[in-house]
């Protein structure tokens, strides 16, 4: 809305001076939104330009620098990083996000110096779970939502690595040795990460800041459960405990960890419809039994969107939705090659699902405005 018409509305005695400036302001922020998104952007990629640059730098003259000046000069420029961020926070905080991730990234440069100078000769596992204990906790002090984004993607890397080495006393590899179990595991964590995400959305403090991380870590379960599911991936499933256990987990988890702002009478819906994808993809081998599940997962996931306000849940449930008919069009293409009967009742399917995703986006974001 523009501030003529909100000017033209005051002056024809439809709303308050002070409902005037509210409006303004709240259109201002929507209109805001995306230019802080870009300069987030951009701050992240200074940030990532200044320590590729500090990289070079130190490689091009590697041998030339004593051991002594090479650390002196990582732990100053970890220690400056934080200290221009403490400095501009307040003033400048997209610049000190800048600094912020300086000095996180010069802890994993840190890190890495020491065991080239003294010729360590640690498995990668033990750099990253030391890099991440020395990050995780950053966040939580201070707003950095960069830094929050490398710690979640550093615990995702942390524990395939735990999965993969076997030469450190921290290995997973005895447990995690199967495919279903590592995409268990990794299935696991996103939807933990999922569930902080909701917690932080109703958050007073700063912690609301990264509720986004929601979004993300929700898109990387469904695109990874959408393998076993539809297309059978996982050639083998591990015949110990070790998957039943982390798939009884995954409920557990959204049951006992159920936000505050959610209701029961939707929650339990989304439990279901995230616990069921993995053990149909392990166990019931029929494409298009897996199919199936898939579209009743997607508009499931819509129908929970809708009834709880949420835009997201009813995006991701079409993109479930999509994924499952892009998935029924491949196996009956593989199995039955020239069946154009079931491409076209696939196709009118898929053209009843887009109508009835935009009537529920219409009501939902009609009901959204009029606050019901």
């Amino acid at each position: 809305m523009k501030r003529k018409e909100i000017e033209q509305m005051q002056a024809a005695g439809l709303i308050t001076p002070e409902q005037a400036v509210a409006i303004a302001g709240h259109f201002q922020l929507h209109a805001n939104r995306g230019q802080q998104y870009v300069v987030r952007v951009m701050s992240a990629l200074a940030g990532a330009l200044i320590l590729g640059g500090i990289i070079m730098l130190i490689s091009a003259n590697w041998e030339l620098i004593p051991d002594v000046v090479k650390m002196s000069v990582a732990m100053l420029l970890l220690l400056g990083g934080w200290l221009v961020w403490l400095r501009m926070r307040g003033n400048h905080p997209y610049v000190a996000e800048v600094f912020a991730l300086i000095g996180g990234g010069m802890w994993l440069g840190c890190i890495a110096l020491y065991g080239q100078i003294f010729q360590l000769q640690n498995p990668f596992a033990e750099g990253c779970l030391l890099f991440f204990l020395g990050v995780v906790a950053i966040p939580f002090i201070v707003r950095s939502q960069v830094l929050m984004l490398v710690v979640a993607v550093t615990s995702c890397v942390l524990l395939g690595a735990l999965a993969d080495n076997r030469e450190t006393w921290l290995s997973l590899a005895e447990w995690l040795h199967d495919d279903s179990a590592i995409v268990a595991a990794m299935g696991l964590l996103f939807l933990l990460w999922w569930v902080l995400a909701e917690y932080w959305r109703g958050a007073k403090g700063f912690c609301r800041y990264y509720a986004w991380l929601g979004n993300l870590a929700l898109l990387s379960y469904l695109w990874m459960v959408q393998v076993p599911l539809f297309y059978q991936g996982v050639s083998t499933v591990e015949t110990g405990a070790v998957v039943p256990l982390l798939l009884v987990a995954i409920p557990v988890l959204l049951a006992v960890a159920r936000p505050r702002g959610h209701e029961w009478r939707y929650w339990w819906l989304v439990l279901l419809l995230l616990s069921l994808p993995l053990p149909v993809g392990y166990w019931c081998k029929a494409e298009l039994l897996g199919v199936l599940c898939g579209f009743g997962m997607g508009g499931g996931l819509m129908y929970a969107g809708s009834c709880a306000k949420r835009v997201d849940w009813v995006n991701f449930g079409a993109m479930v939705v999509l994924l499952a008919g892009i998935a029924l069009v491949a196996n009956v293409l593989d199995s039955l090659s020239g069946s154009g009967l079931v491409l076209i009742v696939a196709g009118l399917v898929m053209l009843g699902l887009v109508w009835l995703l935009e009537k529920q986006r219409r009501v939902l974001a009609k009901s959204i405005r009029e606050g019901k």
